[in-house]
């Protein structure tokens, strides 16, 4: 991983951070975004049905650590093998196992209350911004977009692999909103910054294979 391709994760790691606080300070203010809550909160109730929820439970279960693992683990360690290189594995195992304190972290200090929990179908006790599961599936997702620009040769299956991260992100965080357990601005907090931290850690850990990232520098 050459210094620029370094340099450019980290200015993209800084504007998603940027962002996540942005959305704070519009949830602090009572702004534009955060007038979007209520709306978003009530079409998730409008959506629910006996049918879908168990397939929303399910969905929203893929953001939690075991889950996370286990498809962190399906990407990384097939490419460490082919590789020849332990930083794949420790890069998807950081991610993995960062995240969370990530979220956790932030919640505490921001103490924003979670949706009432008479409308809900998931209630947890803790604080609700940003988006625990949400920042989980977006640091997992785009680390696994990392890899997957790393490993495959081909654009379009470079673009493909991308999108069924982002795809797997988007559909996590939003079951939040279906169930209650998250405003609307939770989970766009949570997928910018796990996006940051992926972002971030991929350009401290370098999980490149070998030829990339021994190449040129720029």
């Amino acid at each position: 991983m050459t210094r620029t391709a370094r340099r450019r994760l980290l200015v993209a790691a800084a504007v998603l951070l940027a962002l996540a606080v942005a959305v704070w300070a519009d949830v602090t203010h009572d702004g534009l975004l955060a007038r979007l809550d209520a709306p978003a909160k009530a079409a998730g109730e409008a959506l629910r049905s006996p049918g879908l929820t168990p397939v929303v439970h399910a969905v929203s279960d893929l953001g939690t650590t075991p889950y996370r693992s286990v498809l962190a683990a399906a990407v990384a360690v097939p490419l460490a093998l082919r590789w020849r290189s332990w930083r794949p594995l420790v890069y998807a195992a950081v991610v993995v196992g960062l995240s969370p304190a990530v979220s956790a972290s932030a919640k505490r200090l921001v103490q924003r209350p979670r949706p009432p929990a008479a409308d809900a179908l998931e209630a947890p006790l803790d604080p609700s911004f940003p988006s625990g599961h949400a920042t989980a599936s977006a640091s997992l997702a785009t680390a696994l977009a990392v890899l997957a620009v790393l490993a495959l040769r081909s654009a379009w299956a470079r673009v493909l692999a991308a999108g069924a991260a982002g795809v797997f992100a988007l559909a996590v965080g939003l079951t939040r909103v279906y169930l209650g357990a998250h405003w609307l601005t939770d989970v766009l907090a949570g997928w910018c910054t796990g996006a940051a931290l992926a972002l971030l850690l991929a350009a401290l850990v370098r999980p490149a294979r070998p030829s990339v990232a021994t190449g040129a520098r720029a």
